[in-house]
């Protein structure tokens, strides 16, 4: 006969972290509150499982709270811990407590790591510009710590958001000098800044760029490649990336496909938008919402009105119609003076 075998602190805290990883909160405290119950103590890494569940949550007042009562038990938070806390007020960008708590880490004796610096950096580029996060960049550099691709592509962003990419590109050679390779993220951000900029010299000179380190541009990167050529009208260029991406393996998804279709709705092409679509259907890439969307508004603006609203309620019924969808239509037939149709499509 097999004796029973009661949970210990380990059991609990691994029921625990599988359900703040699952977004079910209610249950994990159940556990927690259960467990004391029992007389079992938690321990550092108990406290880590909810804070960081209450930080996905965007909980920060209960995660604080949490850690408070940690700390009052006695029991030492971790690196991890603070890491923790630090991501979730940096996107709360309560940058304040952010670097409190930094501070706290530090007289505790916690060394900080690239996932301590990659949330504050994109705080700062968020909440007081990408000047205060490269400064930042720089204090730590000359206080030897070392940062990785994924603390630089936050800069990179930052610098791009504001629309430096002259600035972003020397950020690329400092990373360089201090021994952090580029990788895809980076690549990526740095091709996003040069489309937004409209740098065809530049855009290319990255992509030759990525072949020469051995990197491939990936399915987000052609998207958005595909996807800014289709929006300026350029469609043999869009299909031309189409060729080379399907050529490299690399195979599109339904935002590639939507991105395309839009293009050639824009311009006209529906026929081809049509046929595109058709492929979507026997390929893994489904169309969605944003797809038909594409079709909707196409049709709208010929003041097909009959065939708008019919497309709307058999393609769009099964994936969730929402207020773009039904804006397309009001805005069709409001164009056509039609106001009582418009009023009715929404009603419905």
């Amino acid at each position: 006969m097999m004796r029973s075998v009661e949970p210990t602190v380990v059991t609990y805290t691994s029921l625990i972290s599988g359900y703040c990883k699952g977004g079910e909160l209610q249950k994990a405290f159940r556990l927690y509150h259960e467990m004391m119950g029992r007389g079992i103590a938690p321990n550092t890494y108990t406290f880590s499982a909810i804070i960081s569940g209450l930080c996905r949550s965007s909980m920060m007042s209960e995660a604080s709270k949490f850690f408070g009562e940690m700390v009052e038990s006695g029991i030492m938070p971790n690196k991890v811990t603070y890491n923790l806390l630090i991501d979730g007020h940096c996107r709360e960008g309560n940058m304040a407590r952010s670097f409190e708590l930094l501070d706290e880490m530090l007289k505790r004796g916690l060394i900080p790591d690239t996932y301590t610096f990659r949330p504050l950096i994109s705080g700062l580029c968020s909440t007081s510009g990408v000047s205060e996060a490269k400064k930042f960049i720089d204090d730590l550099h000359k206080k030897n710590y070392k940062l990785n691709e994924m603390c630089y592509s936050a800069l990179l962003y930052g610098y791009c958001k504001e629309g430096r990419l002259h600035d972003a590109l020397g950020a690329c050679r400092e990373m360089s000098e201090r021994g952090v390779d580029m990788d895809l993220v980076c690549y990526a951000i740095l091709i996003c800044g040069a489309l937004k900029q409209q740098d065809t010299r530049r855009l290319f000179g990255l992509i030759n760029e990525m072949h020469s380190q051995g990197l491939r541009p990936d399915n987000v990167i052609y998207t958005s490649l595909i996807d800014a050529y289709g929006k300026a009208g350029k469609l043999n260029k869009a299909f031309g990336l189409w060729d080379i991406m399907v050529g490299e393996g690399c195979s599109p998804n339904v935002v590639t496909y939507t991105a395309l279709i839009y293009g050639l709705c824009k311009a006209g092409c529906i026929d081809k938008a049509e046929l595109l679509c058709k492929d979507m259907l026997v390929s893994d890439a489904l169309p969605n919402h944003v797809t038909y969307g594409c079709f909707l508004d196409h049709i709208s603006k010929e003041g097909s009105m009959e065939k708008a609203v019919q497309l709307h309620n058999t393609r769009l019924a099964g994936l969730s119609a929402n207020t773009v969808t039904y804006n397309i239509l009001i805005r069709g037939f409001c164009k056509m003076g039609k106001f009582h149709e418009a009023q009715s499509s929404w009603l419905k």
